[in-house]
């Protein structure tokens, strides 16, 4: 067991380094608490760290979009810092929104507006 949880330590750091320096308290729990998911997810996320077809920063707006429609509260902060960190502006953030809010209605709005407010009030510090 303490392999596995040496292992999700050092996959979590890597995936906190892959986005930009940034790991969501979401992800500091798994690895508590179930550190073989924590690798798993490392392991997945790697679409999302990388440009492909897609630039990394198009797959966390549209991953922004999709928390956002899921009305994930917790998860909009995390997917916009990210975004940002990959080079996102807030205009393209907003704009992100937009889709989300054609798509899944008024309320996905209402779940992002924490997560929100509270990277556009760090981003203006």
């Amino acid at each position: 067991m303490e392999e596995i949880r040496k292992k999700a330590e050092e996959d979590v750091k890597k995936l906190g380094e892959d986005m930009g320096g940034f790991v969501p308290q979401t992800l500091h729990c798994i690895k508590k608490h179930h550190p073989g998911l924590a690798s798993l997810i490392r392991d997945m996320d790697q679409v999302m760290v990388r440009d492909g077809a897609l630039d990394k920063k198009t797959k966390r707006l549209i991953a922004l979009a999709c928390v956002a429609v899921r009305m994930c509260d917790g998860c909009i902060y995390p997917q916009a810092k990210v975004a940002k960190n990959f080079g996102a502006t807030k205009e393209e953030i907003i704009e992100a929104m937009n889709v989300a809010v054609l798509t899944g209605g008024v309320p996905t709005w209402s779940a992002a507006k924490d997560g929100l407010e509270q990277l556009f009030d760090e981003w203006d510090d």
